[in-house]
């Protein structure tokens, strides 16, 4: 299983691959802490957690078919 690190600083979470430091990858801090991916699984699906859609920079959502 893939840990993550959950930054203090922007407020963002990102996958921790291969022997990656604990640092944020987006602003560079290291104010932050490794969380499980099964904590990030359970925020997801309790809303606590979301996609980012890059054009936009809100919160991505389902699109109808």
């Amino acid at each position: 299983m893939v840990d993550w690190f959950r930054c203090n600083d922007c407020k963002k979470a990102f996958p921790l691959l291969g022997n990656a430091e604990a640092k944020c990858s987006s602003c560079g801090g290291s104010r932050g802490e490794v969380v499980s991916q099964e904590h990030i699984r359970e925020g997801t699906q309790a809303g606590a957690y979301f996609n980012i859609d890059p054009r936009t920079g809100k919160p991505s959502r389902k699109k109808p078919r």
